[in-house]
């Protein structure tokens, strides 16, 4: 009987030192530090395709975001963020169809409203899978020449975003944390220096394509919480 009660103790104890181990992000603040690989999708992203180059539409970004949880479940998240994109000038109405890549730099800023799936019922968990959808703006600059012939690739370029992705977060029960984020971007058309006009499109029927700038992003992180 004794030793029953003592096993039955340090099960309890086990149980409670478990609970306790996970971290409670209730009231949080967090601080997040990322690194992305960028796969960029503008108008002409075919033609590094199509010139045996596709590899180099993918560039690279940092990120540095700065969070708030309400609760397990919902939190909010700013995020600013610096990297290189890859663009390309028209190819299909030029005389040769020549490649004609460029490439640029940005800054953006989000703000994110986060959904913790595994915290909508108060639940504190170690294995965070969370969804995000988000709006903000970003800042285009330092294009290099593309060479192209007749178009205009602007420089110092404003554009409005939003995006949504999900989350796979760990958090040991010191508050740090490791994530991976998968994200898809949607921009003004401005945003790659590249918009377009009403003639392009009645000159050249289907080019100006898609109305946004599309950026689809892999993200490995760190994460911690105070």
């Amino acid at each position: 009987m004794k030793k029953l009660l003592v096993s039955a103790l340090l099960l309890a104890g086990s149980v409670v030192a478990g609970a306790q181990s996970v971290f409670p992000h209730e009231g949080c603040v967090s601080f997040t530090v990322q690194g992305s690989a960028a796969l960029n999708l503008y108008e002409n992203a075919f033609s590094y395709r199509e010139n045996g180059v596709a590899i180099d539409l993918f560039t690279y970004q940092g990120a540095l975001g700065l969070g708030y949880d309400f609760n397990e479940a919902f939190a909010i998240r700013t995020q600013v963020a610096y990297g290189y994109d890859a663009g390309a000038a028209n190819s299909r109405q030029t005389s040769g169809h020549g490649f004609y890549p460029y490439s640029f730099k940005h800054v953006n800023v989000f703000v994110d409203a986060v959904l913790n799936l595994s915290g909508i019922g108060g639940k504190a968990t170690a294995f965070r899978p969370r969804i995000y959808t988000g709006v903000g703006g970003a800042y285009t600059f330092g294009f290099t020449d593309s060479g192209h012939p007749w178009q205009v690739i602007t420089n110092k370029n404003k554009a409005f975003g939003f995006r949504a992705g999900a989350i796979a977060e760990y958090v040991m029960p010191s508050g740090i944390g490791f994530f991976a984020d998968a994200c898809g971007e949607f921009y003004t058309d401005k945003y790659n220096g590249l918009q377009p006009s009403e003639e392009d499109q009645q000159a050249f029927e289907g080019y100006a394509g898609f109305p946004f700038d599309v950026r689809g992003l892999l993200s490995l992180g760190m994460v911690y919480y105070f």
